[in-house]
């Protein structure tokens, strides 16, 4: 009995388009928003955040964004890519901005490091999800401006 080699077949169903395998928005978003999430998961403990209740809420709320932001990021590598990945970047980011004012961890000293940090990553996470918005838009296939109308 024999083995042969069979060529790869992909069955194409209608509707669906191939992408392709990576491209710069892919490569560029994908890792970054691992490693912020990573940051976030890790920072309460790198930054020493205090033992406190406000401290205990900072670190909670960075658990959650934590695992919002990888989940998104693992979604990113298993599916097509569309904008809303981006939009749930950004939203997280703009959440991440808000949270040090809406928990007021601005009103006790003993929370340190902890409203930069939220303030500087929900930042960082906003301007991700708009420049790969901006790539998704200018990805898209403009009609021309010589054709014809369809009918």
């Amino acid at each position: 009995m024999s083995l042969t080699q069979r060529p790869g077949t992909r069955i194409q169903t209608a509707g669906h388009a191939q992408t392709p395998p990576a491209d710069i928005r892919d490569s560029l978003f994908t890792a970054p928003l691992l490693l912020i999430g990573g940051w976030l998961f890790a920072g309460g403990w790198a930054l020493a955040y205090p033992n406190t209740h406000i401290g205990n809420n900072v670190r909670n709320v960075d658990l959650v964004f934590a695992t919002i932001i990888l989940l998104n990021a693992i979604a990113r590598v298993a599916r097509t890519r569309g904008p809303g990945s981006d939009v749930i970047t950004i939203v997280s980011g703009a959440c991440l901005i808000v949270s040090p004012f809406v928990f007021g961890y601005f009103g006790d000293p003993g929370a340190g490091l902890a409203p930069l940090n939220q303030i500087v990553t929900g930042a960082v996470l906003m301007v991700l999800g708009a420049v790969s918005l901006a790539l998704i838009e200018r990805r898209r296939p403009r009609p021309r401006a010589d054709a014809a109308p369809a009918r």
